[in-house]
């Protein structure tokens, strides 16, 4: 057998210490020099993976994350746009064994999705698994949540494969003359065609943005003032922890703003909770957010859900006005980092569920 000795160390310095020192002591070491000409076998076990294509490695939310995950004495690892097709081929090739994988990134089909069902495919607890995928499907999600009597607008579906047409007299009296028509996999309001009277011709015109997806026609809904605050909510479901924020959408402006425990006890915004309680029910999933507009100030049915289960939420705290604020975001990694920790040492997730507000005086209670 031909041994390379460039690869291949025969006898370690400290082997020799040891045999050394038997010796010396009357006590020799005869077990045989052992030749192994296999290479080692490397794989990394990560305990957080989380997907964000455009993040760098210094960023603020990278920072937030270590901070979070150190605590608990666990890695964290980031997949960006420079890296993700290594890491698909690292985890199909069992290489890298993330215990908790978060995806903020994928698009129907591009690499990140991929690396989302690779990664559930190897074991990883993915914080959407691919049954899930109906949930944040709009046109999947809808007749679910009306049938679960949950407040959605009233809305038709045009799916990918039918023709465009007009709208029923039925359909056209339940939507009313001024509507929201947006496809069932938008993100960040992206094909949206916002305050139009449901015509054909307008139906087509946004079909047109992308014709794979399927479209809802829905009613326009207006919500109410809170003072100059417009009334609108994005609620979340943290690893069974709840959370609130104001969330502006006005004016061309899409901004955050902290919800204290005074503004949920004087607003009373108990109902919102229940809302997300209600889906994370229904869904099964870990992790989403929910756009709540407020319609009235008092009374029933005063809550419509707008943008239905978001699992891809805004976590990003940048110098952007219009990113969410850090508390916010550092809240978001100390529930992920103690959901990791538990599913890393095999307990399971706690019996009581939280509701986390914000004080502007010291950042989170």
């Amino acid at each position: 057998m031909h041994l390379n000795g460039k690869s291949i160390l025969i006898r370690r310095t400290s082997d020799k210490v040891r045999r050394r020192l038997r010796q010396l002591v009357g006590r020799p070491d005869n077990t045989p020099w052992v030749f192994d000409a296999r290479p080692a076998k490397r794989t990394t076990h990560v305990d957080f993976l989380f997907a964000l294509d455009y993040l760098s490695p210094n960023s603020k939310l990278m920072r937030l994350f270590h901070d979070a995950m150190s605590a608990y004495g666990l890695s964290c690892q980031l997949v960006n746009n420079s890296n993700v097709q290594r890491m698909i081929e690292d985890v199909e090739a069992g290489r890298l064994h993330p215990h908790v994988y978060l995806d903020l990134s994928s698009r129907p089909d591009d690499p990140f999705e991929k690396l989302l069902y690779a990664a559930h495919r190897a074991g990883a607890h993915t914080l959407r698994n691919p049954w899930h995928t109906k949930w944040v499907l709009k046109a999947q999600s809808h007749p679910e949540l009306e049938n679960a009597g949950l407040p959605v607008p009233p809305t038709v579906i045009l799916n990918s494969g039918e023709a465009d047409r007009e709208l029923t007299p039925e359909e056209r009296a339940m939507i009313g003359d001024r509507a929201v028509i947006k496809p069932s996999s938008g993100e960040a309001a992206n094909g949206c065609v916002v305050d139009v009277e449901p015509t054909l011709e307008n139906i087509r015109q946004a079909r047109d943005y992308d014709r794979k997806f399927d479209w809802l026609i829905q009613k326009m809904i207006s919500w109410t003032h809170f003072g100059d605050r417009p009334a609108y909510l994005r609620v979340y479901n943290v690893c069974g922890h709840r959370t609130v924020m104001w969330w502006a959408k006005e004016k061309s402006q899409d901004a955050y703003e902290l919800l204290t425990w005074e503004d949920f006890r004087k607003y009373d915004l108990m109902g919102a909770i229940e809302i997300v309680d209600r889906i994370a029910q229904l869904s099964g999933m870990d992790f989403f957010s929910t756009e709540i507009a407020i319609t009235q100030e008092t009374g029933p049915g005063r809550f419509v859900m707008i943008d239905y289960i978001n699992d891809q939420c805004d976590m990003d705290p940048t110098d952007n006005p219009y990113s969410p604020p850090e508390p916010f975001c550092r809240f978001v990694c100390q529930r992920l980092a103690e959901f990791t920790y538990r599913r890393k040492i095999g307990l399971n997730r706690p019996e009581y569920r939280g509701l986390f507000l914000f004080d502007p005086s010291t950042a989170l209670v």
